[in-house]
């Protein structure tokens, strides 16, 4: 079957997802996406992204019609899944580079869809989550970053064990209300970056991570126990540390108002605050230019009676 190549072929970028180059063929050629990929012998549904969704394609066609090898358009989908159940890899767009979509309108690359992506790979700025966050510490980007890199790391290892403890990690975040098994490809980049902070904790210092926030809730342990009947042991184990972390740091768990006693002592001023406060009232009232000798006699009086004799 002899088929027309598309009258206009924007070159793929590099890393395009194959679904944005589409999209932007159909914009070039002056129709819609659903009659492009009707014409590529691609249906009418969803735009192809992985791998599996060109199983029953065409390949004469398609290749004839946008003048590019299976390899070439193979390497612009996404992969098909890994044999764990983390989700690393978004079906949708979740972020993007502000740089590179206003340089390329309609660009979408496959690496802004990987979990791990925290910076676009072709310009080194930082990508922006589709709902941002309005203030995020220093402290929770580096360690959302370090998250991030660790998973990387086991992703590209294919290291199942490491990858598990991932998926455990996330799964006590769901059970803690604190996000779900989708959180590291949310959207929500203060959800997404809590998410990553976990995989960075679970990672290095599970149990700990896991003790520190358990502190104080037995509501937690119950729950894990029902979640992991499997891991009683080392659930019993964090719950330990934990109850030692409490008799460490008691200060951490006192969340109530300080009692009024407490409070005076809390907010009376020191001896040299209290006379510092005494002087710069003399020489309110005294005037700068009044003699040493007159000045230390007046903040005295006024220090008296304020109670700074007394501390």
């Amino acid at each position: 079957m002899t088929v027309r190549p598309l009258p206009f072929r924007p070159p793929p970028a590099r890393d395009e997802l194959l679904s944005s180059w589409i999209g932007r063929l159909a914009k070039a050629n002056h129709c819609s996406v659903e009659e492009l990929c009707g014409h590529l012998g691609l249906g009418q549904g969803r735009v192809p992204e992985c791998a599996n969704d060109l199983r029953a394609v065409n390949w004469a066609r398609l290749c004839g019609a946008v003048q590019r090898s299976p390899d070439e358009i193979d390497a612009m989908c996404l992969p098909d899944g890994l044999h764990h159940s983390v989700r690393i890899v978004s079906r949708y767009d979740f972020q993007h580079c502000w740089a590179c979509v206003e340089k390329t309108p309609g660009l979408f690359l496959r690496h802004w869809r990987f979990a791990w992506s925290m910076t676009c790979e072709v310009c080194g700025q930082a990508l922006a989550a589709k709902h941002p966050a309005e203030a995020v510490s220093d402290r929770l980007l580096a360690r959302g970053a370090r998250g991030a890199q660790a998973l990387k790391s086991a992703v590209a290892s294919n290291d199942l064990r490491r990858l598990r403890r991932v998926d455990l990690t996330l799964h006590v975040m769901s059970l803690l209300g604190g996000g779900h098994s989708g959180s590291a490809i949310s959207g929500n980049a203060h959800e997404r970056l809590m998410a990553l902070a976990a995989v960075c904790v679970g990672m290095t210092r599970p149990s700990l991570g896991a003790a520190i926030t358990l502190r104080g809730s037995d509501r937690v342990v119950r729950e894990l126990r029902r979640a992991f009947p499997r891991h009683r042991q080392v659930i019993e184990r964090i719950r330990r540390l934990s109850q030692d972390l409490d008799r460490r740091l008691p200060g951490r768990r006192e969340t109530g108002h300080p009692t009024a006693r407490t409070a005076h002592v809390m907010t009376r001023p020191s001896a040299s605050e209290s006379a510092l406060l005494a002087a710069r009232q003399a020489i309110s009232e005294l005037g700068a230019g009044t003699n040493r000798e007159a000045l230390l006699i007046r903040a005295d009086a006024i220090w008296k009676r304020s109670g700074g004799a007394k501390y």
